[in-house]
């Protein structure tokens, strides 16, 4: 019986994982030399450091989230990137928002530009914080209550006109948002800029 080619294994590999990972790759019995050859071919696409994906894939929603999900697998997607997956708003996130521990060291990362936040708070990590699976990758990402929240936390980066733009959609479209957000804003010391305007709009 002929052994499966590179390319038949890499194809097998993608399988419900559009995005493979170079390690990945190698433990299937993919030579990183032929990983090479295929994207020279045009058989793989090259879409990151290390990470491949088959030219004839199919498109998935939300490909930069998926990318910057598997490059930095403990930070969290927040702030105007969780704003667009949650179809909140009308800003449009040009590079991925992603939220990191205080000490970590910062990504290096060529593809997706990445916006880090950071945060010393170990509850901002777990409070509000959904896993999606986008194309098979688990994906972090703050809930949109939990986001409009941090939006005012931190409003000088992402401005005010932003976070009150999303709160006036938020709470218009759902009105029990109201009581969650004050629970994430008093938990995460944003409920004295927040109050007024919830106040304002409540």
């Amino acid at each position: 019986m002929t052994a499966p080619s590179p390319a038949e294994k890499m194809k097998f590999l993608s399988k419900g994982r559009p995005v493979v990972r170079a390690t990945e790759a190698v433990r299937a019995g993919i030579p990183r030399i032929s990983l090479s050859r295929m994207t020279r071919s045009g058989l793989v696409e090259r879409v990151g450091r290390g990470l491949y994906r088959l030219a004839e894939g199919e498109g998935y929603e939300h490909p930069d989230l998926v990318e910057a999900a598997l490059r930095v697998p403990k930070g969290v997607v927040v702030l105007v990137s969780a704003l667009n997956f949650h179809g909140i708003g009308t800003q449009v996130a040009r590079e991925v928002w992603m939220q990191l521990p205080a000490n970590s060291p910062t990504p290096r990362v060529e593809h997706p530009p990445l916006r880090i936040v950071r945060s010393r708070k170990p509850k901002a990590f777990t409070l509000g914080v959904e896993m999606h699976s986008i194309a098979g990758v688990p994906v972090r990402i703050s809930d949109p209550d939990r986001t409009i929240v941090d939006c005012f936390r931190h409003r000088g980066t992402v401005t005010l006109e932003v976070c009150l733009e999303a709160l006036r959609e938020r709470l218009r479209n759902r009105r029990q948002s109201l009581n969650a957000i004050q629970i994430y804003a008093r938990q995460l010391g944003a409920w004295r800029v927040m109050k007024p305007y919830l106040e304002a709009l409540a």
